[in-house]
């Protein structure tokens, strides 16, 4: 069964014994504090995705999503790169801004959020013809890029109408770890034994999944 925003944002109600799904407000801050959550947990660097980029001639700067939260590897043509530091490559390669060469290096030391440069540039202009459309690892990698990143998947889960962006094992968690955070904060719906309560479930969840805090 596919598990909406608003199947999440019920049950956490349900669990805060708050008998009305129908204040906006109100869901305004669940939802808020569900995304919160997920964002929490997506900076483990627990969910990943691969992007293809098409490698153009001379540009060493390529975007990546806006939900990335950091590279795990960057290859180019087929070719695993090095990730570098700035300072590593003034001490490797003094003049290295001006080398023209096949890209060996990425970094994004001074870039622009979710940016990566690639060192040198590439020589040459990728294909953008799709082996297999809507497939990233079926795209032409040859002088092309595939990155494997972390991403937030929190940014999918702004609207009450949108599938639940995770696995669903961690329904449960983000439903747990969102109530006990929203029934320990001061205000007429504080309750401290059912946040306790709540976070424990809550760990009891990551430890099964491997994850500890």
């Amino acid at each position: 069964m596919t598990v909406t925003i608003k199947d999440q944002l019920d049950r956490i109600q349900y669990l805060l014994q708050e008998n009305t799904t129908t204040d906006t407000t109100r869901r305004s801050i669940i939802n808020t504090q569900h995304q919160d959550e997920g964002t929490r947990l997506s900076r483990r660097q627990l969910w990943g995705e691969v992007v293809w980029l098409q490698g153009l001639a001379g540009t060493a700067h390529y975007a990546l999503p806006t939900s990335t939260i950091g590279v795990r590897c960057v290859l180019y043509n087929e070719t695993i790169l090095h990730c570098a530091s700035e300072e590593m490559l003034d001490s490797l390669t003094p003049g290295w801004e001006d080398v023209q060469d096949e890209p060996q290096f990425w970094t994004m030391d001074n870039q622009s959020p979710n940016v990566i440069r690639l060192i040198p540039p590439p020589l040459l202009d990728g294909s953008a013809i799709p082996v297999s459309p809507g497939l990233p690892m079926m795209q032409d990698p040859v002088n092309n890029l595939l990155v494997f990143l972390y991403e937030d998947r929190a940014v999918y889960a702004i609207d009450e109408s949108n599938d639940f962006p995770l696995p669903d094992v961690w329904e449960d968690v983000l439903v747990y770890e969102t109530a006990a955070e929203l029934a320990s904060r001061e205000s007429e719906t504080q309750n401290f034994p059912l946040a306790l309560a709540l976070r424990e479930l809550g760990r009891a969840y990551l430890q099964a999944l491997g994850v500890t805090r």
